[in-house]
């Protein structure tokens, strides 16, 4: 603040200069939780994410084999035009690996949005909303604030096969889409988080399964059979390819090590096909010949009675 002066009297501040109001930026580089579009694909269209208000917060305890997500997102429909009520709370939790239940509240105005995703910020973690950093440790039982992690939609994970299971041949088979999707989420987690330890093994809930994922050792294993596998993260699909080349590779070799073997065994029997046809020709032959010779000899008595 100044001051005015004024002739003989007391100096008097001056009136306070309202700068205008702020605007919310909306960081379009910023996704929308992809699961909305499944929810609510309307509304998926037209919304956008409201830069501040986009939270992932993770509940994670390897020794008991708990793993837990919440998405918190506020989002503003931009074809409302002036309505300030434009607004919406959307919310995804679940355990990891599954898509979890989705709720959207709106539309209403921005500063209840914001209101409400604070207050669910502390139920989950126990703290005030701004009050802590990416990353900082969680409260006991509570949920911590990750950081922001971009997943490479290139990215394609596969796991390795050895044990015939399925009458599999040997060799790298990939992940269903969706799991490869998850998987890659948590990889890009592990990543943003500075590979440190509390992310580094997750348990991932994939259909009738758990299972229990080392992002460092690169393993899977099934909390059920307890069977480990190896698992990869290839960058783009040519490698995916390479991969699954390699496989049919080791195929071929298995075919041509054991086409040797069947060669022989495939003449000789065909070869004992075509003896049993021939002698089955020749006894036909001798047979038709001695009925003949039956018949005549038949006729011929016949006629011996008669005269």
């Amino acid at each position: 603040p100044f001051w005015l002066k004024t002739s003989g009297r007391r100096r008097a501040r001056a009136p306070a200069i309202r700068e205008p109001p702020r605007l919310t930026i909306f960081a379009r580089n910023m996704p929308v939780d992809r699961d909305l579009a499944g929810h609510d694909a309307e509304l998926a269209e037209r919304v956008a994410v409201i830069s501040g208000l986009d939270v992932r917060l993770a509940f994670i305890d390897a020794d008991a084999g708990e793993d837990k997500y919440q998405v918190l997102q506020g989002l503003r429909d931009g074809t409302t035009g002036e309505d300030p009520k434009c607004c919406y709370v959307y919310q995804r939790s679940g355990g990891t690996g599954t898509r979890g239940s989705i709720s959207v509240d709106g539309p209403m105005e921005q500063p209840k949005a914001a209101k409400a995703i604070a207050q669910t910020f502390k139920e989950m973690t126990g703290q005030e909303w701004g009050s802590v950093e990416p990353g900082h440790r969680a409260l006991p039982g509570k949920y911590w604030l990750q950081q922001a992690a971009t997943p490479d939609e290139g990215a394609i994970w596969q796991y390795y096969v050895d044990d015939g299971v399925d009458g599999k041949q040997p060799g790298w088979y990939p992940y269903e889409q969706s799991a490869s999707a998850e998987v890659e989420e948590l990889y890009a987690q592990h990543v943003a988080n500075e590979r440190e330890e509390r992310t580094a093994t997750r348990h991932v809930h994939s259909g009738y399964f758990s299972y229990k994922i080392d992002l460092e050792a690169m393993t899977q294993q099934n909390t059920k059979t307890k069977k480990v596998r190896t698992i990869r993260r290839v960058c783009c699909e040519a490698e995916a390819k390479d991969g699954e080349g390699a496989g049919r590779a080791e195929k071929l070799a298995h075919a041509a090590r054991v086409a040797p073997m069947k060669a022989p065994m495939k003449s000789l029997a065909k070869r004992a096909a075509l003896a049993k046809l021939a002698a089955k020709k020749v006894m036909k032959g001798v047979m038709k010949k001695a009925m003949k010779k039956a018949v005549k000899a038949k006729k011929v008595g016949s006629k011996a009675l008669v005269l």
